[in-house]
């Protein structure tokens, strides 16, 4: 007899799905398990990946997303274990999970379901892990935000039950859908999922009907999972909030009366609107929140140092008239801001990107002021000395959000400061996936997974497992990443505990190609993969690249004598063959092994890479530097790479 049967709904999180299931695997100990997982027409690859990577799980696979109470069903029909359990795509659970639940609910013949403890992404207790059934006053003081004045209370906090020890076991009226152990034989008399919840809500009204048939709700925090919110619906969007209130007011009508005057109903309507305006307001904010400060950033900048130049150059500080300056510094300080978001500063927040927008709006500014009619050519040096100051109270300004408001502004994406915890050849596969996803990071070093090892004499290494608060107190890193391989889970969720508020945690199983974390409770999760999108795929790139050949070729032949003296190695030769299109000028590195996983390109006359042996360079990192070739080419790049070519490499 089968003794668990898992159903996973999955929607488009392939690779959270993934580590979802390796982890499952290995808690499965002694246990007899069936898997299914159920996909709601993933456009990801989840499908393929599921079938080569697991083919022993029973897959289900429907043509549209039919929800998640609907696709559940799916799987509880055909199960055959004893128990089973709804288990969520972007969890990771521990090596003892599924044993400790299946115990426990042998020796509670009484106990209908089951959850357990979850922590989010930081290591940080998830309150929907228990909660109360809504009623009008839980609701309100769920609204209002008293339950978040009041966590501990048990008149304001009803819904999460703030007043129970999140660490003792306990009854409770609501699991969370992201872990819901079943006594399967009480379907019969419970009845499956209600199919008229599409995604949220089903829990609360499934966990209604145990209680109701006479059967307990159990929190077991003895064992702990992961749960990595925020993937298939985004939980700050307005998507989400429909959703989930739309699946309250069902709930209310169905439960507490749907004829005559229902105040929770009400409420929840209310609730709707609210935050239907709150979250437009706040995705404007977000959205707008940098351009427009930095824009008057920019024009009191302009005007500070307008007023310092009239004193220090014309002893005069009435020299400008302000009227007339000020539309002109609003322009410039627009075109400032429009050359930080044509560089990606708003986009990806990189201090790099931003400083090219600064310096790149600085010299359009300069021409701009230089066609200017000399009436109103006030002071170039206020334009430069202005840029000067833009630059450096930018960067602290970045710096400042950055550190203070992570959760209203995202700024997130700067340099990271990470640490890995795993064996060598785990961290060097580690660093192979973050640069082959160009993640721009600043490496702290390694910590030993050994307690007991010795790290004297590596410079890399910043000391043992034992020490991880010592180790983050000292180096402060932003995220540290845990190889599953040399560290079990159980472990891991220790640490996230000591340190998940100082620190982001990433995680790599063994057998995976893919790291995965979350920011916050309320962010999404994120991940990095081996598995690459090339530039190279799309033909009308790679034509464009070879067209552009032919213009750079054509300038080349014509100031072929100047170049000869600047570069006496340079041979036309190489004008005429990327002429008749039988070479490119920046191709791969041919001496890459695994050259045949690449897109096809034509032989190039030099590569992304100055070295002039490869002898001792290993081929990973040769393969590495023609995959991030091939993923992030543009006409730029190869114009700097022809460039340091010809002139650089022989200084």
């Amino acid at each position: 007899m089968i003794d668990i049967s898992i159903i996973i709904v999955n929607y488009n999180v392939r690779y959270f799905l993934e580590q979802c299931l390796l982890s499952v695997y290995k808690s499965i100990n002694n246990l007899k398990v069936e898997v299914f997982v159920v996909d709601n027409d993933s456009v990801d690859n989840s499908v393929k990946t599921v079938k080569d990577n697991f083919p022993e799980v029973k897959l289900i696979v429907n043509k549209q997303n039919l929800g998640f109470a609907k696709a559940n069903n799916q799987a509880l029909k055909l199960a055959k274990g004893k128990y089973v359990l709804l288990l969520n795509p972007d969890t990771l659970v521990e090596e003892d999970t599924l044993l400790m639940s299946f115990d426990y609910m042998e020796s509670n013949h009484q106990v209908g379901a089951l959850g357990v403890k979850l922590i989010d992404g930081e290591g940080r207790f998830l309150p929907e892990s228990k909660r109360g059934f809504p009623t009008l006053a839980s609701s309100f003081y769920r609204l209002t935000g008293l339950s978040k004045l009041f966590p501990h209370s048990r008149i304001f906090n009803q819904y999460n039950l703030g007043f129970l020890d999140e660490n003792e076991i306990s009854e409770v009226d609501v699991l969370s859908g992201a872990f819901m152990f079943i006594r399967r034989d009480i379907l019969q008399e419970v009845g499956y999922l209600d199919e008229d919840f599409f995604m949220y809500g089903e829990d609360i009204d499934f966990s209604y009907r145990i209680k109701k048939s006479g059967y307990k709700v159990i929190y077991f925090p003895k064992t702990k999972i992961v749960h990595f919110k925020g993937e298939s619906t985004k939980k700050s969007s307005l998507k989400y909030h429909n959703t989930f209130y739309k699946a309250m007011s069902i709930f209310a009508k169905k439960h507490y009366g749907n004829k005559g005057f229902n105040p929770l109903l009400i409420l929840i309507n209310i609730a709707v609107t609210f935050l239907v305006v709150f979250n437009f307001l706040k995705s404007l904010l977000k959205r707008f929140f940098l351009p427009i400060t930095d824009f008057l950033l920019f024009f009191f900048l302009l005007f500070v140092v307008q007023g310092f130049w009239a004193n220090f150059h014309f002893n005069n500080p009435s020299y400008y008239d302000t009227g007339k300056t000020s539309l002109l510094f609003a322009v410039f300080s627009i075109l400032w801001v429009a050359g930080i978001y044509f560089n990606g500063g708003y986009r990806k927040n990189y201090i790099t990107n931003m400083i090219k927008g600064v310096f790149g709006s600085t010299f359009i500014i300069l021409v701009f002021y230089s066609l200017l009619p000399e009436q109103i050519r006030y002071s170039r040096a206020i334009i430069l000395i202005s840029s000067v100051l833009i630059f450096f109270f930018l960067v602290i300004y970045r710096l400042i959000l950055n550190q203070f408001f992570r959760g209203i502004i995202d700024v997130d994406k700067m340099l990271k400061k990470i640490a890995i915890t795993g064996s060598d050849d785990e961290v060097d596969r580690v660093k192979r996936i973050m640069d082959i996803n160009g993640v721009e990071f600043d490496y702290l070093g390694t910590i030993s997974p050994d307690a007991s090892g010795s790290i004297s004499g590596n410079p890399e290494y910043l000391g043992n497992i034992d020490k991880i608060e010592e180790i983050v107190s000292i180096n402060n890193p932003d995220e540290i990443i845990f190889c599953l391989k040399d560290i079990k889970m159980n472990k891991v969720m220790d640490i996230m505990g000591q340190i998940g508020k100082k620190v982001r945690i990433k995680i790599i199983p063994e057998e995976s190609f893919g790291i995965i974390g979350s920011s916050d409770r309320n962010s999404n999760g994120e991940f990095y993969s081996m598995e690459i999108n090339y530039k190279f795929d799309n033909r009308n790139i790679v034509l464009f690249k070879y067209f552009t050949d032919k213009i750079i070729a054509l300038f080349l032949l014509l100031i072929f004598p100047v170049l000869k003296l600047l570069n006496n190695k340079f041979e036309i030769s190489n004008v005429f063959l990327v002429l008749s299109g039988k070479k490119t000028w920046v191709s791969y590195i041919g001496e890459d092994k695994e050259l045949d996983l690449l897109p096809a390109l034509k032989k190039g006359v030099y590569t992304p890479v100055f070295s002039k042996s490869y002898k001792n360079i290993s081929n990973n990192y040769l393969h590495d530097i023609n995959v991030l070739y091939a993923r992030n080419y543009n006409f730029w790049m190869d114009l700097e790479y022809l460039l340091k070519h010809l002139f650089l490499k022989n200084r």
